[in-house]
């Protein structure tokens, strides 16, 4: 619903400004009644490169009066990238510039996606990487236990800075990383799905982080019970790990 989505983005305004952010939004010109909001950590001036965090706020709401709460699609990846967020501006210890963009209308087209890479805070040939997060809170596609710290990364393997860096930080947050080359994703006819896919097809470096598909997948038992807090958290270091080794280099 229109007054949910705006209420969210008024949220995630508000959490960031707490955090020490100015942030900002943009106009989604295809949906009028969702936004971007974005929020810009490090130096500003225009020649430093720059990693962008994504993730999509936006869920299906309420159909036919059923709500299909999104807990895992996608407030599990707005959890991660704003608990990162935060931490960046609290330690200031990153001298890196990181784009945070929590995009809406997703589920409806990747619009929001799509209106960031058409203006986009600082120039797409200065991105070194598009970290999207969508769907990271639960067992890697709800396999067996000893999957509970598995994250899917698809794009990983086409860059290997991007990978060795990835892997070290990884290792070091204690998550056990698949990386999935986004080619495979394109013989499969599903490199479309999410918004990493905006920023790949307009040849910026680009990864999805994901514990994959589960069985409440676009269901109204996508419920916060169901998600793990331990891979929240776990997803979280390795995200913070891996944003400050990029910065570094």
């Amino acid at each position: 619903r229109s007054a949910d989505a705006r209420a969210v983005a008024a949220w995630l305004g508000d959490e960031l400004r707490q955090a020490g952010y100015a942030p900002t939004t943009l106009a989604i010109p295809e949906v009028d009644d969702q936004v971007d909001v974005v929020a810009v950590y490090g130096p500003r001036d225009d020649l430093a490169p720059t990693i962008v965090v994504t993730a999509h706020y936006d869920h299906l709401g309420e159909v036919d009066g059923t709500l299909y709460p999104g807990a895992d699609d996608n407030a599990s990846g707005v959890a991660v990238a704003l608990g990162v967020a935060r931490d960046l501006a609290a330690r200031r210890d990153v001298a890196g510039r990181v784009v945070f963009v929590f995009t809406g209308a997703e589920e409806l087209g990747l619009y929001g996606a799509r209106a960031y890479a058409e203006a986009p805070a600082y120039p797409l040939g200065q991105t070194r990487v598009v970290i999207n997060l969508d769907m990271v809170g639960r067992r890697f596609f709800e396999g067996t236990a000893d999957q509970d710290a598995t994250l899917g990364a698809v794009g990983l393997p086409g860059d290997a800075t991007l990978l060795e860096l990835g892997e070290a930080a990884a290792a070091a947050a204690g998550v056990a990383l698949v990386a999935v080359s986004a080619e495979l994703l394109t013989l499969v006819g599903e490199d479309w799905r999410s918004d990493d896919w905006v920023f790949r097809d307009r040849g910026v470096p680009a990864v999805h982080l994901s514990t994959g598909l589960n069985p409440d997948y676009h269901q109204p038992t996508d419920t916060p019970d169901r998600v793990s807090r331990a891979q929240l958290e776990r997803v979280a270091r390795f995200l913070r790990g891996w944003v400050s080794r990029l910065a570094a280099r």
